[in-house]
């Protein structure tokens, strides 16, 4: 029997575990570990806030109520669990490298982080410009615990600008022109994806958070929608195996390493995505070493297996990401237009009218 990604990858994940928001479908471990399980209780309760999810299966119960941006995992010793999972989490928090640095701080040497993460490219978040290691650094260094106003309006714009996900009154809660202060509160409760990231991109973050010398890890495993059969999966996935501090370039030039020949090693994944890790590296890091290293690899291996072309497909795969970049630049540039449009200015109060008959 065929097993998913995501099951292949729980089972890395041994000993004492926690999950952090499990919803109504825990991530499936090694067997035999102990998991528990934490959540965040907001007010009003789940049917208020979240009235598209009525009639849905309750989450499981949790057993530690904690608010990741205010109290982190408090009620957790350091380095007492074995592994972590967090499941569609840190896209929804304030303050992602705090939030990781907590994680780290739990987590016993040897112990395994497993963090689940949308791609913007396969979700609603894909008119959103992608979040960079700069934002989350700084917000970190603020010691950020409130998601921001900027956020907030910045998905909203991108949820409604695009055809309704939503029944009519939570897709009115989006509408951009109506965030008064009640409104942001409410956002601030569902938690939304604060922040948003391709595999590339996140991998680029992992990697800066560690040339910081704020953490240190060895990439373990990862899936993307390469590994799904139809190749629609909005997810992507890493096991990160806690490390000792040691020198940050070392580590952080070991991840990009091994990042690379996980994709150059698995013929399920498009190359492409070298060429793109190595866009946010660019983007991201100040490492001249570590900025040029994907397509070196790439170039290197076809050496190896006598591809005289391999420059060739370099070039190729830098003209594929031009191609991605245009279309994605596009997309933002519609999105744009649409909100500032006369038309969109007067069919939104149109609409607003039509409600008020129904």
């Amino acid at each position: 029997m065929s097993t998913s990604p995501r099951d292949r990858i729980g089972l890395l994940l041994s000993g004492d575990v926690l999950e952090i928001g499990p919803g109504s479908r825990p991530f499936a471990v090694a067997p035999g570990a102990n998991v528990q399980y934490a959540d965040r209780a907001v007010e009003g309760k789940r049917d208020e806030n979240w009235p598209e999810l009525i009639g849905q299966p309750a989450g499981v119960q949790a057993h530690h109520d904690l608010n990741l941006d205010t109290d982190g995992l408090a009620v957790i010793e350091s380095s007492s669990l074995d592994g972590v999972v967090a499941s569609h989490v840190i896209e929804h928090v304030a303050n992602p490298l705090g939030v990781i640095a907590e994680f780290g701080r739990a987590l016993r040497f040897g112990g395994k982080l497993l963090l689940v993460v949308p791609d913007r490219h396969q979700t609603f978040d894909a008119p959103r410009r992608a979040t960079p290691f700069s934002t989350v650094l700084a917000k970190q260094r603020e010691k950020t615990t409130e998601v921001d106003e900027a956020s907030i309006r910045d998905f909203c714009q991108a949820i409604y600008g695009q055809p309704p996900i939503h029944p009519p009154k939570v897709r009115e809660w989006h509408d951009p022109t109506k965030l008064d202060a009640d409104r942001l509160a409410l956002h601030r409760r569902r938690s939304i994806h604060v922040h948003v990231w391709s595999p590339e991109e996140f991998a680029s973050l992992i990697v800066c958070s560690m040339l910081d010398g704020s953490t240190a890890w060895r990439l373990e495993s990862m899936y993307f929608s390469d590994h799904f059969p139809d190749r629609t999966a909005d997810e992507f996935a890493f096991v990160l195996e806690k490390v000792p501090l040691a020198s940050p370039n070392k580590l952080g030039r070991q991840f990009v390493d091994a990042w690379c020949h996980s994709v150059l090693d698995d013929t399920a994944v498009d190359s492409v995505r070298l060429a793109r890790f190595e866009e946010a590296l660019r983007r991201d890091c100040a490492e001249a070493a570590i900025n040029s290293l994907p397509l070196q690899l790439f170039a290197a291996k076809h050496a190896a297996l006598g591809m005289a072309a391999a420059q060739d497909r370099n070039t190729s795969l830098e003209v594929e990401l031009k191609r991605a970049q245009i279309r994605a630049a596009e997309a933002i540039a519609r999105a744009k237009a649409l909100e500032l449009s006369t038309s969109w200015k007067v069919t939104a109060p149109l609409r607003a009218v039509r409600r008020l008959f129904r």
